[in-house]
């Protein structure tokens, strides 16, 4: 019985150890910052964001472990991360700006229509005869 709860123990602390790996986040990331670019959105966003404040934390802990190589690699990586979830960004601000300008634009054409409509649907006033 002892024994196959030190087995339980080891393989949920090998488990959380495997959360921990930067090399996962990493790769974590990758995947959802190519679906963010796909399908941006506020909640993939957080995500991202989330998990890249994990990655520092992760690389934090490898620079305390004495780990200064392995840190040095992951923060080369995080750097690569936050480039391309940075343009993925611009990308979609980009992209938020074109549809309000054509939502302006839009709502413009359906102002001067209305506008010209008013005008074609306003009877045109009858001459007055001249007073004597």
């Amino acid at each position: 019985m002892r024994q196959s709860a030190a087995l339980l123990l080891t393989f949920c602390l090998l488990a959380l150890a495997g959360c921990d790996n930067p090399q996962t986040t990493v790769d974590q990331l990758r995947q959802e910052i190519a679906a963010y670019k796909a399908n941006p959105s506020d909640a993939a966003q957080a995500k991202i964001e989330a998990d890249l404040a994990k990655l520092d934390t992760q690389i934090e802990q490898l620079d305390a472990k004495g780990k200064t190589a392995e840190a040095a690699g992951y923060r080369s990586s995080a750097e690569n991360l936050r480039s391309d979830y940075r343009a993925a960004r611009m990308v979609r601000t980009m992209k938020d700006a074109q549809s309000a300008i054509e939502g302006i634009g839009q709502a413009f054409k359906e102002a001067g229509k209305s506008i010209g409509d008013a005008f074609r649907d306003t009877p045109s006033p009858t001459p007055k005869p001249p007073h004597p």
